[in-house]
């Protein structure tokens, strides 16, 4: 990777490391030519929960935020956001992304991944994106800085076992988390106990079932 471009890169990185409302109404390319040309910003409700993000994040208590939404309201933009956030400003910060079934997760969540990572060029040279993951291109960080895409089985919980990342950033993403099996909760729960470490925990989703840990 040139050095000129991590430079500029780690000068904005920087910046944002702390307030990804201000990392996504500065990386993406607002107002201007292309798919954002009508677009000014994030909406207030997205807005609201970048605030409450920037505004709890710790390294001694785990954010945990709940989203309950129908179709529609921009909630799979906003998913996409935090990840690439979450990845992009901090070193050799760790995640996982699942969803309520593999096609959601494939063709849902992780596309709007991939849609968000292209509109902001800055990242592009910085991290790979492939169908399951997102991790550094430096090949030194690939295996310790990168966030998963994986579909959770209650026969296989090992990857919401191992979440441990002490000293940096974890971060957990439930998309359409009503229909995710509780044992997969509490199992991710057991794991995000590092000490001094930034732990985000996102759930969200159609609250389609009116039992269950979502609820």
């Amino acid at each position: 990777m040139p050095h000129d471009i991590f430079a500029e890169a780690a000068q904005w990185l920087r910046r944002w490391r702390a307030d990804p409302l201000l990392f996504v109404q500065e990386t993406f390319p607002w107002g201007r030519n292309g798919p954002l040309g009508e677009h000014q910003g994030p909406d207030v409700w997205q807005a609201d929960v970048l605030s409450q993000i920037r505004d709890g994040l710790s390294p001694y208590k785990a954010l945990q935020i709940a989203i309950a939404s129908g179709h529609g309201p921009g909630k799979s933009a906003l998913v996409a956001w935090i990840i690439l956030w979450s990845i992009s400003t901090e070193v050799d910060a760790r995640g996982v992304v699942t969803a309520n079934t593999e096609m959601q997760l494939r063709t849902k969540t992780w596309a709007e991944v991939s849609k968000w990572y292209r509109l902001a060029p800055l990242l592009v040279p910085l991290f790979t994106l492939t169908a399951t993951a997102l991790y550094s291109s430096d090949e030194a960080h690939a295996k310790t800085w990168r966030i998963d895409a994986v579909a959770w089985s209650e026969n296989k919980v090992e990857a919401f076992a191992g979440l441990h990342n002490e000293g940096r950033r974890i971060l957990v993403v439930y998309d359409e988390a009503s229909a995710i099996a509780d044992l997969i909760w509490e199992t991710t729960e057991g794991a995000l106990t590092d000490a001094n470490t930034e732990i985000i925990w996102l759930a969200c989703g159609n609250p389609t079932r009116n039992i269950g840990r979502f609820r």
